[in-house]
């Protein structure tokens, strides 16, 4: 059997808590293997340092407080608690920023003003991607010509490309 293995075996085995058939594996393998048997002895040696740690009493009254605690389950409270986690700041901090604007907007004396700016800015965006698509088609329409050739061109460019012997 493998160490890694009988490692996990070797707290079982110096409790005695392996079965017949893994306890003769063990001593098959402890007699081969001088890694585990080294560390079978430190772990020997650990315990009968352990062993001779005086055993505390426990005062019975701090044993009866303990076992009264009553086992606290946790469950979703919405509160301020909630609110505060770090987590949630960033979330907050972006909800503030949008009602502020929102309420400068709603509560402008200038609403038109603004809903015309905001309109004639999408019209000029709007019309600037118009130009830029018709531009793209004319120019993807004049390399139509060239397109055998610029596919060689990247072709031999391509630092992927293995080059044929």
């Amino acid at each position: 059997m493998e160490c890694d293995r009988m490692e996990e075996l070797i707290s079982p085995y110096l409790d005695g808590d392996l079965s017949t058939a893994e306890r003769q594996a063990m001593e098959v393998h402890l007699q081969d293997c001088a890694a585990c048997r080294e560390l079978l002895g430190l772990l020997r040696e650990v315990n009968a340092s352990l062993q001779t740690f005086p055993e505390l009493e426990v005062n019975p009254d701090l044993h009866e407080r303990l076992l009264a605690i009553p086992e606290r389950k946790s469950r979703f409270r919405f509160g301020f608690d909630f609110l505060v986690r770090p987590a949630l700041q960033p979330v907050l901090a972006a909800a503030t920023v949008l009602l502020t604007v929102i309420s400068f907007y709603a509560f402008s004396p200038q609403h038109s003003a603004i809903n015309k700016s905001i309109e004639r800015q999408f019209h000029m965006g709007y019309k600037k991607m118009g130009q830029l698509y018709t531009r793209a088609e004319s120019f993807t329409s004049s390399l139509a010509g060239y397109k055998d050739n610029l596919v060689v061109a990247i072709q031999n460019k391509n630092p992927l490309r293995r080059e044929e012997e």
